[in-house]
Order: structure tokens, then C-alpha cells, then sequence
């Protein structure tokens, strides 16, 4: 896997079937980051795209099996990970540490006239 294409394989397990735009802005990449991932992850037997059967102008993404079988794999080395980089700080520490960087992003992607305050 690529960096990022978990994050993709995330939402999809919450909400398979999501178009490409949706995905691009759940992540919040430009749509042709989103476009390549996805070929690359289509070539790769994770997931297929199809046309809405409802608006053919309109393209969705769903995961393969081979896709779907990733998610405990996936979901497990999160856990490690996140055990690994929160070791020897308190419930405390880190939901501070949470409330903090919530707010950093907040503030990142108000735009500029945000700051102007």
C-alpha cells in the first residue's frame, strides 16, 4: 500500500460506494490526487469503480473483497501505531494533545481571512 491509501480504504469501509469528489473532500486532496490513488488501487484489485446506476454521469467507488479483507489488518497495525506514539502519556496528556492539534487543523483550513481577527 501507499501512503494515504488507507485513509481512502477508511472511508470506504464506513461508507462504501462514495464518488470520487466526496472522497477528495473527506481527505481534503484536489480531485486528481483522489483520481490517481484510485487507478492505483483499482490496478491493484482493491476496488472498482462503476457508474451510478441512477445518474450515469456520476462514478462510485466500492471496495473488492480483496479490499474489504484489508480492514483488520489495516485497523491493527493503527492500534500498534497509535499505542507506540501515545506510550508513557496519560489519558490526560492526550486529550489535550487531541484538543490541541483539532485546533491547529481548524485553523488551517478556515482559510486566511480566518487569521485576520
Amino acid at each position: 500500500m501507499h501512503v494515504g491509501q488507507e485513509m481512502v480504504l477508511s472511508h470506504l469501509w464506513r461508507r462504501d460506494g462514495l464518488a470520487p469528489s466526496e472522497l477528495a473532500g473527506l481527505l481534503g486532496v484536489e480531485p486528481p490526487t483522489v483520481t490517481n490513488m484510485l487507478s492505483r488501487m483499482e490496478r491493484a484489485g482493491l476496488l472498482e469503480r462503476c457508474r451510478d446506476q441512477r445518474d450515469a454521469r456520476c462514478t462510485r467507488v466500492y471496495l473488492t473483497e480483496k479490499g474489504q479483507d484489508l480492514r483488520g489488518p489495516v485497523e491493527r497495525h493503527w492500534k500498534t501505531v497509535q499505542e507506540r506514539a501515545f506510550a508513557g502519556i496519560t489519558a490526560e496528556e492526550e486529550a489535550l494533545l487531541s484538543g490541541l492539534l483539532a485546533r491547529v487543523r481548524d485553523n488551517l483550513t478556515q482559510g486566511p481571512e480566518a487569521g485576520e481577527q
